[in-house]
């Protein structure tokens, strides 16, 4: 009887790869072949009708194995958090040029967003929070969806400070991308709901974002309260 070795099958596959295998009659493989054909998921048959029912009656692949396959839901959330990081540090850096105040605000969201990501799932902490609310988001509403309460349009770009509200406002954007990323990664798991203070928090540096957009326009109506004003003084 002949036995087909793990080297053989290396050999064969680095000349040629293939995607299945047959076992002549009167040959065997070794375990170290066999555990080959299995890593690369290589179909295996036999020679003989009586080979080919052991085959059927060999064990499943390890589920353990399986599981431990890479949720690239996870993977493009960590780079997600990485690049809304890079811009917060983008944005203060660009606002430092123009509006020291507003670079400050920036800066301080970012070191927030930095805590909010390495506590992975913390939330973050009310003590040293600088935003209480404005007109029209309350103290009890700060970590709620208020959606993008200040529209931003191509009327403001217009605006003697245009440049920055639009830097806010692309930095609102990405985090309220990023914070459907997070509801996108936790719905693979739906018994497990870390994501959950995360998004909290997103919420609410994008209200925070909202009002600064707001001050930043010199505005004084409320859009999230009367809809059918502006908020730019008259």
């Amino acid at each position: 009887m002949k036995f087909i070795t793990e080297m053989e099958l290396r050999n064969m596959y680095r000349l040629e790869p293939f995607t299945s295998y047959m076992v002549e009659h009167g040959s065997r493989l070794t375990p170290e072949a066999r555990q080959f054909l299995t890593d690369r998921q290589i179909t295996l048959s036999y020679g003989t009708q009586e080979q080919n029912q052991e085959q059927k009656q060999e064990p499943l692949p390890n589920p353990e194995r399986q599981a431990k396959k890479p949720d690239w839901r996870r993977g493009k959330l960590r780079c997600q958090m990485q690049s809304v990081s890079a811009l917060f540090l983008l944005t203060g850096q660009e606002l430092l040029e123009r509006d020291v105040l507003l670079a400050q605000k920036v800066l301080e969201l970012s070191r927030q967003f930095s805590a909010l990501h390495k506590r992975e799932g913390g939330g973050i902490s009310t003590a040293d929070l600088s935003f209480q609310g404005c007109t029209g988001i309350t103290a009890d509403g700060l970590f709620d969806d208020a959606g993008d309460c200040f529209e931003v349009t191509e009327f403001h770009i217009q605006l003697e400070k245009g440049r920055e509200i639009a830097l806010l406002h692309r930095l609102r954007c990405a985090l309220r991308e990023l914070g459907f990323g997070m509801l996108e990664a936790a719905a693979g798991s739906p018994q497990e709901k870390p994501e959950e203070p995360i998004v909290a928090g997103i919420n609410f540096m994008i209200n925070e974002l909202s009002s600064l957009i707001c001050r930043t326009t010199g505005g004084g109506t409320c859009q999230r309260q009367n809809p059918l004003h502006t908020a730019i003084n008259s």
